[in-house]
């Protein structure tokens, strides 16, 4: 095999890939050397394609046909490859990129795999291929936007380019403008103000959710999350798209702001985003954002069920339990660390804290964003409360 540059073959799932060989000797960091390969691959993002097949084989379950499934940005091919693999049902992967070296190695693997007759790989700019398909019968079922970076210009020919009742997949990994350390980047790409602070990656996914819903919306789509989650470097949002004025106003009417104070901790959500007093000083205000549910239940049992068996990182089905289990809590949460450090005591551990807040009556879960991070029903007073008399 020749494709221009040396590769190595590496196993993801059931799939087997030629990867660019990185030059590892040379001193310079791995996610360097990977940025600069002739083709991206990374293989920390394995736990994202594995979530990927899952959620393409629930959306499987639920149609009468095969499915049609797109991936604009491929790389080395290596999530169209899986998905045609292991999600089952797909009836053609249409993957894209700019790239001629990745155009080349995408075809290559995906004749290793023996998928090339359902993979149709184009040589185009992400968002030129979407609109290629924004017409009644060209549309896709699935369509998994996993870009370097934000995704925020590929979401409007995004959702222009699903069926009725079709998923869109998000990824982004600019934490810094979602995170409240680049505000102005934020506002240009997600028209919101992020949050600094304990829960900025819940608000990161929230701020994802709800530019994509507000976007959604000016086609008379209503984009409602299934599965969301915040891991490694990177957040990711998948969404059902249903057509219709109506269900698009009631994403719209879900949408709000997140005030927090920094000072005793105290966060509530609001409709508008007039600036409140706290402790003295102005409550820091985030959004407009999503402040409705980040997963639905049924969806995601289902993602767990059709995980099982399968060939996926191990954390795959421990993060889909823990988002699950957070379903029906407040919005944002508490760290253990820093409501200590408030109240003045040493820090406890996570699970006194826990069954004090349960032994109270309150419901109580450990977020996956944060492993010292309880949600719960319990307000802050009532939370610094019981943390000071353990």
């Amino acid at each position: 095999m020749n494709v221009g540059f040396p590769t190595e073959l590496v196993m993801e799932g059931e799939a087997r890939i030629h990867v660019p060989v990185l030059d590892t000797g040379s001193g310079e960091p791995i996610q360097h050397l990977r940025s600069q390969a002739a083709v991206f691959y990374n293989p920390v993002m394995r736990l994202n394609r594995d979530t990927a097949v899952a959620a393409l084989r629930v959306l499987r379950m639920s149609s009468d046909r095969d499915l049609r499934a797109c991936e604009p940005m491929c790389g080395s091919g290596v999530r169209g490859i899986r998905l045609c693999l292991e999600a089952g049902g797909v009836e053609s992967m249409t993957m894209g990129d700019l790239s001629p070296k990745a155009i080349r190695l995408a075809g290559v693997n995906a004749r290793l795999n023996g998928v090339q007759d359902r993979i149709r790989l184009r040589l185009l700019d992400a968002n030129l291929l979407m609109i290629l398909h924004c017409y009644p019968g060209g549309r896709f079922d699935y369509l998994d936007i996993d870009p370097y970076g934000s995704p925020s210009m590929f979401i409007d020919t995004g959702v222009r380019s699903i069926r009725n009742h079709g998923v869109i997949a998000l990824t982004a990994t600019d934490m810094a403008p979602l995170c409240g350390v680049k505000p102005r980047a934020c506002l240009r790409k997600y028209g919101g103000a992020a949050l600094q602070g304990d829960f900025c990656h819940e608000a990161a996914v929230r701020l994802i959710a709800g530019s994509l819903i507000r976007r959604a919306a000016v086609h008379e789509t209503a984009a409602s999350p299934v599965f969301s989650y915040y891991a490694d470097h990177y957040v990711r949002l998948y969404a059902r798209l249903d057509k219709g004025k109506r269900k698009a106003d009631a994403s719209l009417a879900q949408m709000g702001y997140i005030k927090h104070c920094p000072r005793c901790l105290k966060t509530l959500t609001s409709s508008d985003n007039r600036v409140e007093e706290c402790c003295g000083a102005p409550m820091r205000v985030a959004g407009p954002l999503w402040l409705g549910e980040l997963a639905d239940t049924d969806y995601l049992n289902s993602m767990r069920t059709e995980s099982e068996g399968l060939k996926l990182d191990p954390r795959t089905l421990s993060i889909m339990a823990q988002v699950e289990a957070e379903i029906g809590y407040p919005v944002g949460f508490v760290n253990i660390d820093s409501v200590c450090s408030l109240v003045g005591v040493k820090s406890q551990p996570t699970l006194s804290v826990v069954t004090a807040l349960m032994e109270a009556g309150f419901r109580v879960v450990i977020t996956h964003y944060d492993n010292r991070g309880l949600k719960t029903d319990a307000g802050i007073e009532e939370i610094k409360k019981i943390v000071g008399s353990i």
